[in-house]
């Protein structure tokens, strides 16, 4: 690939690459991030995504140098707060809110936490309420990191206990 962009390059023409490194497993139109910053924010908006999910708690995400929810919206994508852990605990209600959000949205939509996890444990939550989780919804959504089916398991709606 670099070979084909030099020569490119020798022809006049320019190649911008997307940088996602804050992107730690895709599935479908659903991105799982770390902690991005702002040049992550621009690349999510470039690649199309609408909305940025964040699972940090309020307090995780007041200490972040920038105004998350300002930088997202300014981007033109619409921000979502489904804070996980602390005080907030795991709430199933958050699975069902990703259910709708998610059948209402065309394109991209990143979630992300410090790490990318309790993004991807509520959705391993929506995966197994929607029938969709395969034999395992980790698998089924590529997702790398750590697994907690304790964690999933107090993200389900109470109808899929």
């Amino acid at each position: 690939m670099p070979v084909f962009i030099a020569f490119l390059t020798l022809l006049g023409v320019t190649m911008t690459m997307q940088d996602d490194a804050s992107i730690v497993a895709r599935h479908d139109q659903v991105w799982f991030a770390s902690q991005p910053d702002e040049s992550d924010l621009d690349a999510w908006a470039q690649a199309g995504a609408g909305i940025v999910i964040n699972s940090r708690t309020p307090e995780e995400t007041a200490g972040l140098p920038f105004d998350l929810a300002a930088a997202v919206e300014a981007r033109g994508m619409r921000y979502v707060e489904m804070p996980i852990g602390g005080a907030h605990g795991a709430d199933p209600s958050l699975t069902t809110a990703l259910t709708e959000i998610l059948a209402s949205q065309d394109g991209p939509v990143v979630r992300h936490c410090r790490s990318g996890t309790r993004s991807a444990h509520l959705y391993a939550a929506y995966l197994v309420s929607t029938d969709a989780a395969g034999e395992d919804p980790f698998t089924t959504m590529n997702w790398p990191g750590g697994r907690d089916t304790n964690l999933v398991r107090a993200l389900l709606p109470p109808a899929n206990e």
